[in-house]
């Protein structure tokens, strides 16, 4: 949205306020970030998967959990209050770390999602 803010929908359920809007645009920058010249990888020497004929590109990048999502783990209620929230005073990296740990946890997502339903 052109006013700071976003609506995001993530393992069912919509999302929205100034810190989707902050999650996105850290996203995406993180993704630009992958073709900056710099940071491009080197094909003049093949890689050791493809000497290994498992394919020509890295993807260990996409998988890595990066330093950002270090966080306090909430408990499901807390996070799914977290999640439901909408005002700005949001810290878009905390909401992400939930939702990091709800895709390495099924238990957890579906006791963040219940909670979430109740409220």
């Amino acid at each position: 949205c052109g006013d700071g803010t976003a609506v995001g929908f993530r393992f069912g359920i919509p999302i929205e306020g100034k810190w989707v809007w902050q999650l996105k645009d850290r996203i995406d920058n993180m993704f630009m970030d992958l073709f900056r010249v710099k940071d491009m990888q080197d094909f003049s020497e093949p890689t050791p998967d493809e000497e290994e004929g498992r394919g020509m590109y890295d993807t260990s990048q996409y998988d890595k959990r990066t330093t950002v999502n270090e966080h306090m783990h909430l408990s499901p209620n807390d996070a799914a209050i977290l999640l439901h929230r909408k005002d700005d005073e949001i810290d878009y990296q905390c909401a992400w770390g939930v939702l990091r740990d709800m895709m390495d946890d099924e238990k957890y997502k579906n006791e963040v999602l219940q909670f979430f339903q109740s409220l």
